[in-house]
């Protein structure tokens, strides 16, 4: 049976894969790797890396301070980073790292918590994944993410608030109405030739 992290999985799946570009995508933070996976079997002409900070992956870097990692040669068209910002230290920082593994006129893909989502004002047992914001030392709102990205020289494609956490549930078809408070934001950023 399909457990709720690979539905969700399924859902952002369809808001990332529309926006990849290029051939060489680095997936950063593919967790138990079903939405790496997905990503892999429907886009079967792309070349997909993996970036973490442990586990069998492609590239193994202390997202905290990538600085002190090995450093990577290869530059990525597209890069993906699903719900991994809210756990860093410096999002800033690894939004400039990323940015420096990008080719010209490369993509980053970023999925994270809505910080004004419904499900941080809910009572623990209407949302899905309550116990899942444990561990999250940032929070984010659609305006600061499109200003971070706009500081380092990105320019914004495409910003969505999406859905990804609540299958059958009440908050759902309020979120339906409202979408400022679906639980998460997807932002793609642009990186303009320099």
């Amino acid at each position: 049976m399909e457990d709720v992290r690979q539905k969700s999985d399924k859902l952002r799946f369809k808001h990332i894969n529309k926006y990849l570009r290029g051939t060489e995508i680095l997936d950063i933070g593919s967790s138990e790797g079903f939405l790496h996976n997905l990503l892999k079997e429907k886009n079967k002409k792309k070349k997909f890396y993996t970036l973490d900070t442990s586990g069998n992956v492609d590239f193994k870097v202390n997202l905290d301070s990538p600085e002190k990692s090995k450093p990577i040669k290869k530059r990525f068209d597209t890069i993906i980073a699903g719900e991994v910002i809210e756990h860093l230290e410096s999002p800033i920082a690894f939004i400039r790292y990323c940015k420096s593994l990008l080719k010209k006129n490369g993509r980053i893909i970023l999925t994270t918590p809505n910080a004004i989502g419904l499900q941080y004002f809910l009572k623990q047992d209407w949302c899905v994944h309550y116990k899942d914001y444990r561990g999250h030392t940032q929070t984010f709102t659609m305006p600061m993410l499109k200003r971070i990205f706009s500081d380092l020289g990105f320019k914004i494609a495409k910003t969505d608030y999406i859905n990804a956490f609540w299958i059958r549930n009440p908050a759902q078809y309020l979120s339906l109405v409202i979408k400022k408070i679906r639980p998460d934001l997807l932002v793609v950023a642009d990186l303009s030739a320099q």
